[in-house]
């Protein structure tokens, strides 16, 4: 029996998930724009090369795929270990030494690219992203306009952040100002620029019940069809040369659900197997066999993606357990009475970060004060803040329709 991620055709053994996999990506539409990930294992070799031979058939595959007329983008890693390498450098590194191992590793990594891809016949372009490329409007849409008028001209984006000025990632601290990693740039590239398919290509060949490095007794999940199944999932470790590690693929697949859009974990060791995926006249194997698919869920609005996801956030509220409540049960706006205490500095109008007593996010929203008036009117019932602030607009801090509840969303 085969499912079809819009045009993929994938044989798979008949059970009852399967059916509703069957009944789900059926009506998927077609993944004309596909999205492609590679993690920095996937790029260089152990020993700190470029691991040309792979690259070489990702080259052929992307070929094979714009020869069935899809658009392919890819968000590749793999600069700064490639410069490491290329400077002799150890793995303590300052943040201007990874800065630099920025700047060399892309130019390396963009040649080889290049080369590979003129082999069949393709132009590549190189993209440099910071995270206002997504959060300020107008540097989006002509964002939007460039990779649109690419991939027209059949031109490979290849997309990387840009870690010469994206400093936050580099120093591996607060959400606020870059992506965190390129597993997050890549769903966001997704889900803003409308493509059907994120396919995330790592050193494990899927999502596993626990880490397949220490235990191994875990199970990989060949279909992941609600989020809720995540939670008991140990997703910890990084790789040597890469930042991130499963949690945030499993993050990357979280803002692409929410935003219609399906996800394939695959081993960059199947690389091969890339554009049979999608080629009905294939018998390719099981989907067992092919590594983690992770279904659409619930799509959210594009204001409420980019609160959620997009858009980082500039300080943190935290709420009591009875506001906790009323958010994911009773649909409710943010009242000040439900504040316990504010972090950083924000202005009104930007995204916070809403988190428990025990420090696990709740949420995102736009608030309605800057912190100082938030820290002012914490506690407080709603009828008085104009007493405490005078006049004010609104009486609530964050309304419900700027506000994303992650639990309720993945439910």
């Amino acid at each position: 029996m085969c499912a079809g991620v819009g045009s993929v055709t994938i044989r798979v053994r008949r059970s009852v998930d399967v059916q509703r996999a069957d009944m789900v990506l059926s009506t998927a539409p077609p993944a004309k724009r596909i999205v492609v990930k590679l993690g920095t294992q996937v790029v260089i070799q152990e020993q700190g090369g470029l691991a040309l031979e792979k690259l070489s058939v990702l080259a052929h595959q992307c070929a094979a795929l714009m020869q069935q007329g899809k658009e392919v983008i890819l968000v590749s890693s793999g600069a700064v270990g490639l410069g490491r390498k290329a400077l002799k450098l150890g793995d303590k590194l300052s943040l201007a030494e990874k800065q630099a191992c920025a700047a060399v590793g892309q130019t390396l990594l963009m040649d080889a690219y290049g080369y590979l891809f003129n082999n069949y016949g393709l132009k590549t372009a190189q993209l440099l992203l910071t995270a206002l490329d997504f959060t300020d409007r107008q540097r989006y849409l002509n964002l939007q306009k460039t990779l649109d008028t690419l991939l027209a001209l059949n031109v490979v984006p290849i997309i990387n952040e840009n870690d010469t000025v994206s400093t936050t990632e580099l120093a591996e601290k607060a959400h606020t100002k870059s992506f965190g990693d390129n597993d997050k740039l890549s769903a966001l590239v997704a889900s803003r620029l409308d493509a059907n398919l994120l396919v995330i290509l790592t050193n494990v060949d899927g999502v596993y019940t626990d880490n397949p490095a220490t235990n191994p007794q875990a199970k990989r999940l060949s279909l992941i069809e609600n989020l809720e199944q995540l939670d008991t999932i140990s997703i910890n470790g990084q790789s040597s040369y890469g930042r991130g590690g499963m949690a945030t693929k499993i993050e990357a697949a979280k803002i692409a659900a929410f935003s219609g859009i399906h996800t394939l974990i695959l081993s960059g060791g199947k690389v091969h197997r890339l554009a049979t995926l999608f080629d009905p006249a294939n018998d390719v194997q099981a989907w067992e066999d092919v590594g983690t698919l992770i279904l659409p869920q619930r799509l959210l609005s594009g204001r409420k993606r980019w609160i959620g996801f997009a858009s980082g956030y500039c300080g943190i509220v935290v709420i009591n357990e009875g506001a906790k409540n009323a958010l994911i049960q009773r649909n409710a706006s943010l009242l000040p009475i439900g504040i316990l205490s504010v972090e950083g500095h924000f202005q009104a109008g930007q995204v916070v970060s809403l988190r428990d007593e025990a420090g696990h996010e709740v949420g995102r929203g736009l608030i309605n004060f800057s912190s100082e008036e938030t820290d002012k009117i914490k506690g407080c019932q709603s009828q008085e803040i104009a007493a405490i602030l005078g006049s004010v607009e609104d009486d609530v801090v964050i309304q419900r329709d700027y506000l994303v509840v992650f639990q309720e969303i993945e439910s």
